[in-house]
């Protein structure tokens, strides 16, 4: 784990970013793909409703703690 440490320190502030940014958009497909395989059906908009209502949740649970 410590070479990881390492790697992260030598990366260029705006290369930081853009992972940062991959690992995001990487949660929010796994959270997608989940709500998809428990509803089939599920609908885009609702879809984006709900992973919303995911991160907004995790956010205010983040911030009690």
């Amino acid at each position: 784990m410590g070479d990881v440490w390492l790697t992260l320190e030598k990366l260029k502030p705006e290369e930081k970013v853009n992972l940062s940014i991959s690992m995001i958009d990487t949660c929010i497909h796994i959270c997608a793909d989940a709500l998809r395989d428990q509803d089939g059906t599920i609908k885009e908009e609702e879809l984006l409703e709900k992973v919303r209502a995911r991160i907004m949740y995790n956010r205010r649970r983040h911030h009690e703690v």
